[in-house]
């Protein structure tokens, strides 16, 4: 008789500091080097879409007028990132030099696939990828994202 035992929670993958960073099994952040070197799929979270940019879906995260996140671009980045892995393409989500941007839209996408909070999310992905800035007060109102916002 099998017995329903809690899964133990995911956990980031520890990197050297060179090339993406694995923040749950088969999901990475990273920056632009990481793109061009990176077999799966990949999220380009920049503003624009430079004309050299590698094969991509482009989803910009951040909306300079208001100078916050686009929540509804996170959420679209999220469900695209969850379908992308479930087919078990390993993910790459990327911005510039892998600080702020993408980290926001990995910690989004923890908060949205694994419920857990933007604070536990980003905690998790600084733990393998300590140079992130948080970008978490691009989020209006975070404290109200905490009930499922």
């Amino acid at each position: 008789m099998a017995t329903n035992r809690p899964k133990p929670p995911r956990r980031a993958t520890k990197t050297n500091g060179v090339g993406p960073s694995e923040i749950a099994p088969g999901v990475f952040v990273g920056g632009w080097k990481d793109a061009l070197r990176f077999d799966g799929a990949r999220f380009c979270v920049l503003d624009e879409a430079p004309d050299d940019m590698p094969a991509a879906t482009h989803i910009p995260i951040y909306d300079s007028t208001s100078g916050t996140a686009n929540l509804s671009h996170l959420d679209r980045l999220a469900r695209e990132v969850k379908s992308a892995h479930a087919k078990g393409t390993p993910v790459l989500v990327f911005c510039g030099h892998g600080v702020r941007r993408s980290p926001l839209a990995g910690a989004w996408y923890l908060h949205r696939a694994e419920n857990v909070t933007l604070d536990q999310a980003y905690d998790r992905i600084r733990s393998v990828r300590p140079k992130v800035e948080p970008a978490r007060d691009w989020v209006d109102h975070p404290e109200n994202l905490e009930n499922g916002g």
